[in-house]
């Protein structure tokens, strides 16, 4: 048996944990599977706009992204077990009957309240699930099964991503909701199966409002103390940054797509978008393989550094050649640049708080990967007279513009050690 099997076997043999596991990886492939559908009907849609895509990404992920820090008031007060069924039971309900209602209220009004109710149900879940993690597992194997959480659930909603462009491609957008209510419901009938409910007393705990006001006053004050230390704040700049970057080169890609495909050809915008997808997903593979050898061998602001770069100069190489193969290569790019870039802020924010203010500095990166979508279909809106090549490559010009200024900021504040290199 390999050391890495030997590993996850006192894992596994935790009943309630394989409970848990399954529970998140079905009800995040459901997401991956609905993500696709509602992407088919509002971004992909050939008659869609880059306004369309911009009012879908600001009225579902800034509600979200502000109401996402104060989940944790909820799961401290029900019963855990309750929040993981009902919560799926929920988005599978809502999926469902999404095809009976949707006429019923005006224009796209219907789906972007499902998408923003499902990405509300589906971040209460998420949390419920991270703070059942340490009841279900013994506190030394934590930060693996933490790992084997985060890495199954990413790979169950890609599959569910994959699986949706199939449904959707084959059948129709109907029918991938369907597939995913009945995944909820699996998934909901999954953590029903679990063994302890996980009732916490409630007598000790502040009312909802109190608890609510104190969680805002406590993520500003997290909010001053990083802006108080550059370690913490210039790694958060750069991977907003590069954020926008990526959601900025997902959405020319979907123009790309838009354009190269006629509007009765759904199965080829869907395929062309599986390729995109699939692309960024092992361009994010490879940044996962050589992240560990590349930090060996370069200090940890350097990978960030690495990833402005391959993602800028990627941008600027595929705008004068734009096109679906292009489009593809820069996605894959795009993935392994960002990725090896949240290894390493990952990392610097993580070295840089004290741990008390390490949970409200990732409530607050959570805070900024959405928003960082809202300002790159912002900045596709203001300039959509421009050419998607000019808009390319201004973008990937800027991203290496601002990849000198953050290392001479960061150089500034001492982030690099004085030889440039580590040795392994």
């Amino acid at each position: 048996m390999s050391q890495s099997r030997r590993r996850l076997v006192p894992l596994l043999a935790e009943r309630d944990f394989r409970l848990l596991l399954g529970a998140q990886c079905i009800a995040q492939m459901a997401d991956g599977l609905a993500q696709v559908a509602f992407a088919e009907e509002i971004v992909l849609d050939p008659q869609g706009t880059p306004t369309r895509t911009l009012a879908l990404f600001a009225l579902t992920l800034l509600p979200y992204s502000l109401l996402g820090p104060f989940t944790g008031v909820l799961v401290d007060r029900w019963p855990r077990r309750s929040i993981l069924v009902w919560t799926n039971v929920a988005r599978a309900v809502l999926l469902v009957s999404l095809p009976l209602w949707m006429g019923a209220l005006p224009g796209d009004a219907a789906l972007y309240a499902s998408v923003l109710l499902l990405l509300g149900f589906g971040r209460l879940f998420l949390t419920t699930k991270g703070a059942s993690l340490p009841v279900v597992l013994h506190e030394r194997h934590l930060l693996r099964g933490n790992s084997l959480s985060g890495g199954g659930g990413m790979i169950s909603a890609l599959l569910g991503g994959v699986a949706g462009i199939g449904v959707a491609a084959i059948a129709s957008t109907e029918t991938a909701f369907l597939v995913a209510g009945s995944l909820y419901t699996v998934g909901a009938l999954v953590a029903r199966r679990l063994s302890n409910p996980m009732v916490h007393p409630h007598q000790h705990l502040e009312r909802v409002l109190v608890a609510a006001a104190r969680i805002a006053a406590e993520l500003a004050e997290g909010i001053g103390e990083i802006w108080g230390r550059e370690r913490a704040r210039l790694p958060l700049f750069g991977i907003f940054v590069l954020r926008v970057a990526a959601m900025f080169v997902a959405l020319i890609a979907i123009e790309v797509i838009r354009t190269e495909y006629a509007a009765a050809d759904d199965s080829g915008r869907l395929s062309a978008s599986a390729l995109a997808l699939g692309a960024a997903g092992v361009g994010a593979f490879i940044g996962a393989l050589t992240a560990p050898a590349m930090g060996r061998r370069f200090p940890t602001p350097a990978l960030l550094i690495i990833g402005f770069v391959v993602s800028g100069a990627s941008m600027v190489i595929a705008a004068p050649i734009l096109d679906l193969t292009t489009t593809v290569g820069l996605a894959l790019f795009a993935g392994f640049g960002a990725f090896v870039a949240k290894v390493a802020v990952d990392a610097q924010v993580q070295e840089a708080l004290p741990d008390e203010y390490r949970g409200r500095a990732f409530a607050l990166y959570d805070i900024l990967y959405n928003l960082a979508s809202v300002v790159a279909a912002l900045f596709l809106v203001a300039f959509v007279e421009f050419s998607l090549e000019a808009l390319l490559a201004s973008g990937g010009l800027l991203v290496l513009l601002l990849a000198w200024l953050l290392a001479r900021a960061m150089r500034k504040a001492g982030m690099f050690p004085r030889a440039e290199t580590k040795v392994a």
